[in-house]
This record gives structure tokens, C-alpha cells and sequence, in this order.
């Protein structure tokens, strides 16, 4: 939620000074309650200067620098009525005084902090030289430990700068950019500036894949190539691996255009001859069959330099992928626990504004708010309250509230997992006619701003939640039995439609390699079948003559990586090699074909 909040903010926090502010414009965090005159947002700005009155009083510092950090999210778009908010620019003002502070006290509220901050100037100075100014950082009752080292307060500051920005800026950041990737050994940090690189390489290509223009692209690729083979040959570790392959990625896109195709196509088949089993994925399990998938990729993407000077895509993980936000930079930075006491006094904070609140928006904000801080036994033991909004018999109730109540029932780890797969399947096997129609009380009146016409939110957050636990999956064979109805079934019509079979393609494809495993679930005919439909669709999709929406093209091609990942162990090698062999001119059939050798 952090990060939806930061992003949020960005488009209006850019400005090189954060006191900078507009004549007559109300003041949003001090003086009198702001207000726009429109009921909704007046309503999410009460509730937020309720929550920074919570903040202020909160027994803990880790309650206190919790609540700061939702702040931003309660921050309203009133640009459309002339009254603009200064509500971003005074939290980078109030922020950026702190940050002042010499020596820089290290603690979670200036985690906090530099989580809310999104004003690139003055990050800068941080993101160069922060742990210069920084204490030890200072445990608070409810850390253990251990605690996080100074430099995560140089990657703070540096994770909240756009890449645009510091690549752009020609005054210091785009040389902080240039230096850390020729120069910076630390993956993490390199990890958090591949964005800056990508945009770096993407300068130099003037278009034709035989010319390029610029220096500080070619430059960086060319220090890359012996970095990647000293770090092919390193320990193994999930955050190098991670950088390796986002690396290799771009060697593939630009090293011909930059002149250095002969020593990126040496590397490259370095890695395809041992098939991915290199130093640096010894352990890790599914690691050496992603190198060599994106190996394959770059070869291909070196014998036929493509004209866009965009990136390839990395292909779905098998392996623990290291995730930089959800596994590092989001996490409690010293392992605080919230006592259960705190987080049910703050529970009784959000009812009580749940119980008082009436616009869907604020409503949704502290429904989240609740998701995050019920304690496991009170999440089992409210979640049917949670979702009988939801459930009306055999149908199912659509409204704003209703699906910000799906997604967080679907999160609360603490229910037990049988009834949110209940769930799950309740809303994922839901048709049309048990969906009703969408309830707008609630919302506040926008005529501008209609729903879809071909709208399928129910079945998009199951999708969505299904996405983010595919173990579930292996253990619920009514969840399974459905996914493998569908995966049998036509792609259905309709830009939306495909959109959510496009999500739930990684569901469909467990329930392919469960049956391809041999395994004492597995039943080889079904997926015998799902690879039979698999090609059946493809051809259809290749029938159409411009489809409809892009999704129908990203669900071939996912298709057609399955068939090569799972196409021998399904016992139909050679009819698969066959149907990927009428299509060589494809990126995604020759990896596929490659993979059906592995």
C-alpha cells in the first residue's frame, strides 16, 4: 500500500523545493480542518488529520511511524475543482526539516520518513552520502533487532528518486547514476538503479539496430559484460542472481547495436552450455533453468537486434525471486511486532471510523487500514462480519466497498486458509447473472467518470489474489478443478475478460504442471489435454486479424512458453516441438523450443 501511496504522490512532488506552495491554496496538515467542498474528499481530509492526531499520541514509535506512512494515501485529488491541496508539499516540508537534523537520528520514524518523501532535490544529498549523517540506528521497545545497517538510509532516499529524474538531472544525479553503475559493486543498490541504467542504454539507440548514438549507455554495457561473468562465477545469492538477470536481459537488446556483439554472444553461450548451472545458482532451486531462459532470449535478441530500443521483459520466475520492496526496502527494518494490545486499540480507532465514515473512498482507506493491523485472532474471528457486505445468498454484491472488502479478506493471513479459498472460488466461479448490478450509493457523484461497460471487477480481484498465493492451488482440489475447466476452455471475448484470463494464465499453468509432475495428484491425460487446447487457442489467436486487445497476444505468448516448459513432461515432445517449429520466427516459440530441450 506504501508504494500505491508514493505513486500516487509523484506526479505532484517532482518540485525541486518542497516549501514551495500556491497563493491561496488551504493549508492541508496545520491550522483549521481543509476542506474543497466536495463531501467526499472534505470527509478523506477529516480522516486524515484524525490519523495524524492518532499518529502523534500512539503508545509506540512503531505505531506512531506506521500510521505516518499511511498518511499519503489519504491524501484527495481535488485538482478538478481549481481549489488546489498543498497536502505533498508540506509533508516534503515537514519532512525535509527533519531530515536536516546533523547528526541524522537513524530510527523507524525516520524510516518513515524517507518512505513519505518523494521530492527529489532534496533526497539527493541522502541517496550520495547518508549514512555519513546518520546515527546507529536507535531499536525501539517493540524491535528485536537485528538492527538494519546506516546504508538503508542512503537506499531510502534513493529508491524514492524516479529514474527519470536522476538520469535527467544534469546537475548531480545523473552523475551519482553513472558512477554507482561503472563503479558499485552492492547488487542491492545496483538493483535499485537499473532503472536509471535502462534509461540510460535506452538514450544511446538512434532507431536503426545497426547505429547508436551516445556514450553513457554503450559505456555501462561494456563494463557489464565482466562483471556478469565474475558474478556467474561468485557465490549463490538470490539479490546478485536477481541483478545478473535483469543484466543479461539488456545484453541481449543492445550489445549488437553497441558494438560489442561478439563478447556479449561469448558470454551468453558460456551460459547455455552449462545450461544455467553456474556458481551463482548452485542451491537455488528453479535458478538455473531462469538463467538459461533468459540466456536463450538474448541470443535470440542478438542474431535479431529488434528496432525498439525497449528492454525484454524477464519471464516468470521459478526460482524465490528476490522482490526489493516487498523483501527489503517495505519491510520492518529492525523485525518490529506491533504488541497485540496496540494493534487492537488501533483496531477500535478504525471501527470506530468505519462505524461514522460514509463515502466509499474513506470507507476502503480504513478497511485496508484494518487488514493491516488485525492481530490473527481477531482477523479469523471478524472475517465472516468482513464479508457478508459481500455475499447476499447465491449472489454476489458489487459496490467500491464490497471489492476493497474482497481483497482484504483475501489477504488476512490469520484466517485460515480453507475459507478464503472458499471464498476465492465463490467469487472467481460467480457468472454475470450472480453479480449484481454495481451500487454507486456510496461513491461520490462523478457523471464524468462511468464504470466499463465490459467491466469484470469481481472475477479481477480473485484473479488478482489468486495470483499472489498459487500454492493454494496444490492443496484444494475444488480450486483445481475449476482452474482446469477454464484452462481447457476457449479464451473468452472481450478486452476485460482477457485481461483476467491473463492474470489467472500463472493459475492455469500450476494446475499444467501439477498434472505434467507425475505426482500422486497428477493425471497425464489432463495435461495432455490442456497442452492440446493450449495450441488450439494459439492458432485461433493467430487467426484474428488485429485482436482486439494486447492481452490476447500476451496470453499466446505465455502459452507458448508453457508448451515449451512443460511440453515433454505432458508426453507430447515431438507434437509440441513440431507446432513451435511452424512458428521459428517467433521470440516466444524459439525460447520455447529451447526449453523443450532442457
Amino acid at each position: 500500500m506504501r508504494r500505491l501511496a508514493a505513486l500516487a504522490a509523484l506526479a505532484l512532488s517532482l518540485c525541486a523545493c518542497a516549501g514551495s506552495t500556491t497563493a491561496g491554496a488551504p493549508r492541508c496538515l496545520t491550522g483549521a480542518a481543509p476542506r474543497v467542498g466536495r463531501p467526499a474528499p472534505d470527509e478523506m481530509l477529516a480522516l486524515m488529520r484524525r490519523e495524524r492526531e492518532r499518529a502523534a499520541r500512539a503508545p509506540s514509535p512503531l505505531v506512531r511511524a506506521r500510521i505516518l506512512e499511511s498518511l499519503p494515501g489519504l491524501f484527495p485529488d481535488a485538482s478538478d475543482i481549481g481549489g488546489e491541496l498543498r497536502c505533498r508539499e508540506e509533508l516534503a516540508a515537514e519532512n525535509a526539516a527533519a531530515l536536516r537534523a546533523d547528526p541524522l537520528v537513524f530510527s523507524r520514524l525516520l524510516v518513515a520518513r524517507l518512505r513519505t518523501m518523494h521530492a527529489p532535490r532534496l533526497l539527493l544529498p541522502l541517496a550520495m552520502r547518508g549514512e555519513e549523517r546518520a546515527t546507529a540506528y536507535q531499536l525501539s521497545p517493540d524491535e528485536p533487532g537485528p538492527a538494519p545497517p546506516r546504508s538503508l538510509v542512503r537506499h531510502l532516499a534513493l529508491a524514492s528518486i524516479p529514474a527519470s529524474w536522476l538520469v535527467n538531472d544534469q546537475a548531480a544525479g545523473r552523475r551519482l547514476a553513472l558512477d554507482r553503475l561503472r563503479e558499485g559493486a552492492d547488487a542491492r543498490e545496483l538493483l535499485l538503479l537499473h532503472g536509471a541504467a535502462a534509461a540510460l542504454l535506452r538514450e544511446a539507440p538512434s532507431g536503426d539496430p545497426a547505429r547508436a548514438q551516445g556514450d553513457a549507455g554503450p559505456s555501462l554495457l561494456r563494463a557489464w559484460l565482466p562483471d556478469l561473468a565474475r558474478r556467474l562465477d561468485g557465490p549463490a545469492d538470490r539479490v546478485a542472481l536477481e541483478l545478473v538477470l535483469r543484466r543479461l536481459a539488456d545484453v541481449g537488446t543492445y550489445a549488437a547495436r553497441f558494438g560489442v556483439g561478439p563478447e556479449a554472444r561469448a558470454l551468453v553461450e558460456r551460459v547455455l552450455a552449462a545450461r544455467g548451472e553456474l556458481p551463482l545458482t548452485q542451491g537455488l532451486a528453479g535458478a538455473a533453468r531462469d538463467l538459461a531462459e533468459v540466456a536463450r532470449g538474448a541470443l535470440h535478441d542478438l542474431d535479431v537486434p529488434q528496432r525498439s530500443p525497449a528492454g525484454a521483459d524477464l519471464p516468470p520466475p521459478r526460482r524465490d525471486r528476490f522482490r526489493v520492496w516487498a523483501d527489503w526496502l517495505d519491510a520492518e527494518p529492525a523485525g518490529g511486532k506491533v504488541p497485540p494490545a496496540d494493534a487492537l486499540a488501533r483496531v477500535r480507532d478504525l471501527d470506530g471510523e468505519l462505524a461514522a465514515l460514509r463515502f466509499s473512498a474513506p470507507r476502503c482507506r480504513v478497511i485496508e487500514e484494518l487488514g493491516q493491523w488485525l492481530p490473527p485472532d481477531e482477523a479469523s474471528r471478524r472475517f465472516d462480519a468482513l464479508v457478508a457486505p459481500v455475499l447476499d445468498g447465491d449472489r454476489v454484491r458489487l459496490s467500491t466497498e464490497t471489492l476493497c472488502r474482497m481483497r482484504v479478506a483475501l489477504r488476512l493471513d490469520g484466517v485460515d486458509e480453507a475459507r478464503r479459498v472458499r471464498l476465492l472460488l465463490r467469487l472467481l466461479s460467480a457468472t454475470p447473472a450472480q453479480i449484481g448490478p454495481r451500487d454507486t450509493r456510496g461513491d461520490e457523484p462523478r457523471p464524468a467518470l462511468g464504470a466499463p461497460l465490459d467491466e469484470e471487477p469481481v472475477g479481477e480481484v480473485a484473479a488478482r489474489a489468486l495470483a499472489r498465493n498459487l500454492g493454494w492451488i496444490d492443496r484444494h482440489a475444488g480450486l483445481r478443478a475449476w482452474l482446469e475447466a477454464q484452462a481447457l476452455a476457449p479464451v473468452p471475448p472481450g478486452a476485460r475478460a482477457r485481461e483476467r484470463w491473463s492474470i489467472l494464465q500463472p493459475a492455469f499453468e500450476r494446475v499444467l504442471a501439477l498434472h505434467a509432475s507425475g505426482g500422486p495428484e497428477a493425471r497425464p491425460e489432463a495435461a495432455r489435454a490442456i497442452v492440446r487446447a493450449w495450441m488450439a487457442s494459439i492458432r485461433a489467436a493467430e487467426a484474428q486479424q488485429g485482436a482486439a486487445h494486447a492481452s490476447a497476444g500476451e496470453i499466446a505468448g505465455a502459452r507458448l512458453r508453457a508448451l515449451g516448459e512443460h511440453g515433454r513432461r505432458a508426453g507430447l515432445a515431438e507434437e509440441v516441438g513440431a507446432f513451435l517449429g511452424e512458428r521459428k520466427d517467433q521470440r516466444a516459440a524459439v525460447i520455447a523450443s529451447y526449453l523443450l530441450t532442457l
